[in-house]
């Protein structure tokens, strides 16, 4: 089978959409199949793992990093020749408008998954001065219109579907299917005793949050908690891996509460770095209420690493209170922290043993599930045309 994935985002930007999709990419390759990338041109054409096409973007500036496709170029005629079989979208702004597009005129299956929880996100970088519940309210017309459209709509947990649902997503199909770990990158063997020496955290307790740094990740109630545990936890810190646009007033926060010596922004790590990163630390913590999954928990389960996370959406799918990691409301992340640190070595098996139901090969073989049901959905509505 070959499949086209349809994306906002790809590299050099990585973020989760772009990280589930090279996941997603993996498994469906191993398995036999043949990918093709399709994607917003973010500067040269660099050559990565799977053919990219580009097409012709302009910047968002709200939100930098991420573009806008300002013409479809060549890509009905590219989709056409490549003998497409399905049409795999990731994203939820212009490329899943420009995917339906080739989809039906092509008459080519559509599948959409959805990462992003586009009606938080748009208060943030929002590229008009709209008050906020409008904004809200304009964003759930738009994914409403969207949804209906898919043979299926792909989210990675049951909370997310529950929520679409519930705000007036009526969809033809609506499917569960995490993106899956790579349980063999991401082991408790890529302990590294002197990774954490690198960033002068010799012989400190380590935390560590990974992903993109924006304002919706809400990294500042993980910094308001090592400030509240700099007397009580003196060997603690924090090490931040990613980078993003709100880098700069992150790194501002971190010094203005006395943590410039507890908080090391590492930046983007090389992909052969990350893994020994998630075993060597102590704990992931993300406070996040933004996660529709959040890969990056299943990757340091798999690490053998427990999780200290908000309790919102996707993140209590995954992490189970004082089995594999700690969960914590706004106010409460301090005391999740010392939960975790005192019973982390006990939630090791435990979170290896739950990161590896959730491994690629599991739930890609789901997503060839929900391939063939687009394609007899697709046909159907085909026949009765």
């Amino acid at each position: 089978m070959k499949i086209a994935m349809f994306t906002d985002s790809y590299r050099p930007t990585v973020d989760g959409a772009v990280v589930a999709l090279e996941m997603v990419s993996t498994g469906l390759e191993r398995r036999g199949h043949e990918i093709l990338i399709i994607a917003p041109q973010m500067g040269d054409k660099n050559t990565y793992r799977w053919p990219v096409h580009y097409l012709p973007s302009r910047e968002f500036k709200k939100y930098p990093g991420y573009r806008y496709v300002v013409s479809p170029s060549d890509v009905m005629d590219f989709v056409r020749k490549q003998k497409v079989d399905v049409i795999h979208c990731h994203g939820l702004a212009s490329m899943a408008v420009l995917s339906l597009a080739a989809s039906r005129a092509l008459r080519i299956p559509h599948v959409l998954t959805f990462h992003t929880m586009a009606n938080e996100a748009v208060k943030y970088h929002s590229p008009l001065p709209l008050p906020e519940d409008l904004m809200v309210r304009l964003t759930w017309i738009y994914l409403r219109n969207l949804l209906k459209r898919p043979e299926v709509v792909v989210v990675p947990t049951s909370p997310v579907r529950e929520e679409l649902v519930q705000n007036g997503a009526r969809m033809k199909a609506c499917e569960v299917v995490p993106t899956g770990v790579d349980c063999d990158r991401f082991s408790p063997e890529r302990y590294d005793k002197d990774f954490v020496a690198r960033f002068g955290f010799k012989g400190k307790r380590v935390l560590l949050h990974v992903g993109r740094l924006s304002l919706e990740k809400r990294m500042e109630v993980v910094l308001k908690a090592m400030a509240a545990l700099r007397q009580e936890e003196p060997d603690l810190r924090l090490l931040v891996v990613g980078k993003g646009p709100a880098e700069e007033h992150y790194k501002s926060m971190a010094n203005s509460l006395g943590l410039k010596d507890r908080v090391v922004f590492a930046g983007f790590l090389p992909d052969d770095a990350l893994p020994a990163a998630y075993a060597s630390c102590e704990a992931l913590i993300i406070a996040s209420t933004f996660e529709t999954q959040g890969l990056v928990v299943l990757e340091a389960l798999a690490s053998g690493t427990p999780v200290i996370g908000m309790r919102s959406r996707a993140i209590p799918e995954f992490v189970k209170e004082g089995k594999n990691g700690c969960l914590f409301d706004a106010d409460s992340c301090p005391e999740a922290i010392r939960r975790c640190l005192s019973r982390g070595d006990t939630m090791m098996i435990n979170a290896v043993s739950s990161a590896r139901e959730f491994s690629i090969d599991a739930c890609t073989a789901r997503l060839e599930s929900v391939y063939g049901q687009a394609a007899r959905i697709h046909s159907n509505q085909t026949t009765k045309r």
